[in-house]
């Protein structure tokens, strides 16, 4: 069908899986343990790419071998460490309050780009960041200011807090990444996620915190393997081909509406005043962002 190759399509549904994964982290609660999610995850799709890049490996392995160090720090921090701290938050926290932290994904690469590639924060940008984490702080104290006052914050959300700066150290070493082809690359950064996951599982079954999936919770973990894992991926980089990275990272905003939709019909849960105007406030800090890079493009 023609509409499968249009990329504004592509990448619409890639930020409805990726909101798929807030609504399945949490649906898992008590159906299947966080750290075992992280290694199944990346196990089956870790298959799944070797055998789409089955070609490519050999000649992607005699570049990556002389950035070993490079590619075992993405994967650790941008999909084991960051999926595990994203379901460990989903046991405290509801599904839209995992999608808005989330949102403010922006704000955290700006910071680590400061700090890492000393660029430089323009005043647009620190606006922005400032609004966002109001939104961020908005969300954590459940739009309670004297909640905030006497630090009585959601444990959830400061795990998700830290999750987006693990995720920003990926996003921004991205940069340094070698010419090579990004489903390749991200075939060899599932390697490393799922054996830098063994030790996390290894702790959830000798401490006894191992939840093995009954029924519910096997399709909860197909749902993360097939949606958020394998097919945004694919259609991201598809959407990126087409339209450039600048355009199609916009779309990533998507993910915060389409989580706090989700959770509303799918969880039944409350989507309250507080959560609104955050959702505003992130909008709005995006838009300082994007648009200081409309003046520098």
């Amino acid at each position: 069908m023609k509409i499968f190759t249009n990329a504004h399509f592509l990448l619409t549904l890639t930020s409805l899986f990726w909101a798929f994964n807030t609504i399945a982290g949490r649906a898992a609660v008590d159906e299947v343990s966080p750290l075992l999610v992280v290694s199944v995850r990346w196990f089956f799709v870790s298959i799944l790419l070797t055998f789409l890049c089955r070609k490519e490996l050999f000649e992607t392995w005699k570049v990556l071998k002389y950035r070993l160090k490079w590619l075992v720090i993405m994967g650790l921090f941008g999909f084991t460490s960051f999926n595990s701290f994203y379901y460990i938050a989903a046991h405290d926290t509801i599904a839209i309050n995992l999608g808005l932290v989330q949102g403010t994904m922006p704000a955290f690469i700006i910071i680590i780009s400061r700090i890492w590639l000393k660029e430089k924060i323009n005043i647009p940008q620190l606006i922005g960041v400032i609004i966002t984490f109001v939104a961020v702080l908005l969300v954590v104290s459940s739009g309670n200011l004297y909640a905030l006052m006497k630090l009585q914050l959601n444990k959830g959300d400061i795990v998700m807090i830290f999750a987006c700066t693990l995720y920003a150290v990926y996003a921004v070493g991205l940069r340094k990444k070698p010419k090579i082809g990004a489903l390749v690359l991200l075939t060899f950064f599932s390697y490393v996620a799922f054996i830098g996951s063994l030790p996390g599982l290894f702790y959830e079954t000798f401490t006894s915190n191992l939840v093995l999936p009954g029924i519910k919770g096997v399709i909860i973990l197909s749902i993360i393997i097939i949606f958020p894992s394998f097919l945004a991926q694919i259609f991201f980089m598809k959407g990126v081909e087409k339209i450039g990275p600048a355009r199609s990272g916009l779309y990533t905003n998507l993910v915060p509406v389409f989580a706090s939709i989700l959770a509303v019909l799918l969880l039944g849960e409350l989507f309250k005043l507080y959560h609104l105007i955050s959702l505003i406030l992130i909008f709005l800090g995006i838009y300082m962002f994007e648009k200081k890079r409309d003046q520098v493009n």
